[in-house]
């Protein structure tokens, strides 16, 4: 392939994703009372929520004047979200610019991912082609990305690092923007720490020529960055760890975690297709060199912390999850590598054997890698081991693979439109000194502009300590990490909220023993719960749309 076809075909790639992103937005907006909404992915709005009290003035906290509690992990995304709510934005277009930059952010990835692939394979752009189309269309990368959280520019910080990296070892020239650029990426999520160590170990270990500057610099950037947002947060918050860290981490025992973590990385493997997954690993037939082990180190960092951690709570829909999703990339070009390499061996194969038909053997190599790639595209983007290609495209629209083919909007998007609806009938209904309770905390909270309760605890102290409902030898689904702890006992029974939105599934019996002074109002399709001696509810507004009269 010629340097002029690549480059050509890169941008073609480019414009194709572009096209594919739109159309993934536009699939994300919804109305509501003829008004038209763009929302983010619930946990992405407790991040917003965040932001919007900041740039309004009360500090980093989720309810404003409320208690100091750091119910997030990505500071600097939160920062980057609080610049647009010092804009004269519409609440309901608040998350417009997000979701944009979300796209930004994946492109420009994708121009990251070229210079990683002529780092790797200079010599042979098929192989940046193939790892260019194999990152832009993996589905997962794009709806994290594109739904508020900070997964894009996590993907793009981790490419970067990798990219200097690589650069280093070709021309042997240390860089001290790479631990800089890698201690930023620190504040925009603290485990963005997995891919500093792997990075930083790899080079102290194989640049022996910089061997002392990479101790030193890599050394200080991590305690600047890592221990000055620490010193920070204690400063802040009082506390060493965020409060999401307590209440994930604390509690369960490590086996049953590391257990849960081990399963879902499993079935994050098995949905993949397995074959394909290991595939790669095929690689060391043909290179053995420090740039391949690289890629390799990072994307298994990354998915030995997701699995020490107990995975991501949304498991169950598939894909690789917000821990895993960085270091994608970086799978993706081994793959590419892999396959090139293969398709080479067999075209030199066949040429031995059949000298005089050297054309035809060439279309039918490109021919077969095109197969191979098509399939493996559709393959991985079943999200969870639900049927083969064929059985899929024979019905595109109900499918595994009608989220990737975007007949469907994204999975987390009536989620939020319920919680969305919710926090503004809620609003409509209540007074502004009303407390209102909730396990969903992100868009119920930010349109309800109440006092928010959070049941779970992502930001409340006294929750995420306490200890875990559910037995640590329950299935993995159960365990979800943030959603194995409650305290109605203090939620409901202490802090007495004027309304409880929902109980946690499978809660109810538990929940509703606190509940027997709550009416029960049937809103916007489910069952919530009104104090019933409580002024901070119009209570005539409430009897004019409550839909269970």
């Amino acid at each position: 392939m010629s340097k002029r076809l690549a480059n050509a075909l890169f941008a073609l790639i480019v414009l194709a994703y572009l096209v594919y992103g739109v159309v993934f937005l536009l699939k994300m907006v919804v109305t509501i009372n003829g008004q038209v909404y763009f929302l983010l992915f619930d946990d992405a709005t407790i991040s917003m929520t965040y932001a919007r009290n900041l740039a309004q003035g009360y500090g980093l906290v989720w309810n404003p004047g409320g208690e100091r509690v750091e119910g997030f992990t990505n500071l600097l995304w939160v920062l980057y979200m609080a610049l647009f709510h010092r804009l004269p934005i519409p609440e309901s277009w608040m998350a417009l610019p997000i979701q944009i930059t979300g796209l930004v952010l994946m492109l420009a990835n994708l121009f990251v991912v070229r210079k990683m692939a002529l780092r790797l394979a200079p010599n042979h752009p098929v192989v940046m082609i193939l790892g260019v189309l194999l990152t832009a269309f993996y589905y997962p990368l794009t709806n994290w990305s594109l739904i508020g959280t900070e997964v894009g520019a996590m993907l793009l910080g981790v490419s970067v690092s990798v990219w200097l990296a690589l650069d280093t070892l070709e021309d042997g020239r240390f860089r001290p923007g790479l631990y800089l650029w890698m201690g930023l990426l620190t504040l925009v999520r603290p485990d963005a720490v997995v891919g500093y160590l792997a990075v930083w170990g790899f080079l102290v270990l194989f640049d022996a020529r910089n061997r002392r500057a990479h101790g030193l610099w890599g050394g200080g950037m991590l305690v600047l960055f890592a221990g000055g947002q620490t010193l920070w947060r204690h400063w802040y918050y009082g506390e060493w760890v965020p409060n999401t860290y307590i209440l994930k981490m604390e509690g369960l025992p490590a086996w049953a975690r590391i257990r849960r973590g081990a399963i879902a990385f499993y079935h994050f493997v098995r949905g993949f297709f397995w074959p394909l997954m290991v595939f790669p690993l095929s690689l060391v037939l043909f290179r053995r060199d420090r740039r391949v082990l690289l890629l390799g180190l990072v994307f298994l960092a990354h998915g030995v912390y997701s699995i020490y951690v107990g995975g991501d709570a949304w498991e169950h829909r598939g894909g690789a999850n917000r821990f895993i999703a960085p270091a994608m990339p970086e799978f993706f070009l081994l793959f590419a590598l892999t396959s090139w390499h293969w398709v080479d061996w067999a075209l030199k194969q066949l040429e031995k054997r059949f000298s005089g038909g050297r054309g035809a053997i060439r279309v039918l190599a490109g021919t077969g890698l095109a197969g191979f790639v098509v399939f493996s595209v559709l393959m991985m983007n079943r999200l969870v081991d639900n049927g083969s290609v064929i059985s899929n495209l024979r019905n595109p629209a109900e499918g595994a693979l009608r989220f990737f083919l975007l007949y469907e909007r994204s999975i987390y998007v009536p989620g939020s439109l319920r919680y969305a609806r919710d926090g503004l009938l809620i609003r409509e209904v209540t007074r502004p000194e009303a407390r209102v309770a909730m396990v969903t905390a992100g868009n119920i909270c930010y349109f309800v502009h109440r006092t928010c309760i959070d049941l779970l605890g992502k930001s409340d102290r006294v929750v995420a300590r306490s200890p875990i409902q559910v037995s640590p030898e329950d299935d993995w689904e159960v365990l979800r990490p943030g959603h194995i702890k409650f305290n109605y006992a203090y939620s409901i029974g202490k802090l007495r909220p004027d309304v409880v939105v929902e109980l946690l599934v499978s809660t109810y019996d538990v929940g509703e023993k606190y509940l027997t002074d709550y009416e029960k109002v049937r809103l916007n399709g489910h069952w919530v719960y009104f104090r019933k001696d409580s002024s901070a509810i119009n209570w005539e507004k409430l009897y004019a749309i409550r839909e269970d009269q």
